[in-house]
């Protein structure tokens, strides 16, 4: 059977906060080949690992990604309270200069980092892609550069030899015709949006799915899909469709 190989969804997100280094690593320890990320910037224009634009969530703590200068941002932990206990964890939000740092030490992995499109509203493109592309170049042969947002993907595509992956807001006629226009090396959606019995559009694309973490469910993509995200991925590595091969 020809299984879709695992992407780790914003890290080992089952057992670390989303996006936080420790998460990251823990998926590459346990033999993840593919990992997934965000990239938002703060209000001074350092990108950094994050996905939402409100801090509560991920941190605990109220304040805005977009109004928030870096050096107020380095005393914020990475924690996910309404996951986990108190004190658990402390990390700092993590920079993309740190990610790539990591990934140097994995040089097999590949990155699928994730441009927000509420950065590119926010900044531009201009600045928020050319900054992106320039602090990601020591990983340039690692990385895959997705979004939703249309025209980020074009400017990668324009200004970078990089692989791209377009991100569908919704499955139907109108992004189909987006990614035809695009031609992506990835097409990517939750796999709730596809049509249940009908295999995914064909094009001179892959195909990766979100948040799957039921291993028998990868099945009814085998031969179909390039890629599946699970948040779970060190728990899907162990089971007999996708364990390691020694």
């Amino acid at each position: 059977m020809n299984m879709p190989a695992l992407v780790a969804h914003r890290g080992q997100m089952a057992s670390y906060p989303e996006n936080s280094l420790l998460g990251l690593e823990a998926a590459l320890k346990c033999g993840a080949q593919n990992i997934e990320f965000d990239v938002q910037s703060s209000a001074d224009g350092v990108l950094v690992l994050f996905h939402d634009i409100e801090l509560q969530r991920v941190t605990g703590v109220a304040g805005n990604l977009f109004e928030m200068r870096f050096e107020e941002l380095k005393a914020i932990r990475v924690s996910e309270p309404d996951r986990f206990p108190s004190d658990t964890f402390s990390e700092p939000i993590p920079t993309l200069k740190d990610m790539v740092g990591l990934l140097l030490c994995y040089p097999d992995a590949t990155a699928f980092i994730e441009i927000k499109d509420e950065s590119v509203d926010r900044f531009g493109i201009d600045t928020i892609c050319k900054q992106l592309l320039q602090e990601i170049k020591p990983i340039e042969q690692q990385a895959v550069v997705i979004s939703f947002h249309k025209e980020a993907i074009k400017y990668v595509r324009d200004h970078s030899a990089l692989k791209t992956g377009y991100v569908l807001k919704k499955y139907d006629l109108q992004h189909r015709g987006f990614a035809q226009q695009l031609n992506p090396d990835y097409l990517i959606v939750n796999h709730t949006k596809l049509v249940k019995g009908e295999k995914p559009w064909e094009g001179d694309w892959e195909w990766m799915l979100y948040d799957i973490t039921d291993p028998e469910r990868c099945c009814e993509y085998a031969g179909h899909v390039a890629l599946i995200e699970t948040r779970d991925i060190c728990s899907m590595l162990k089971h007999p469709l996708f364990a390691l091969k020694p």
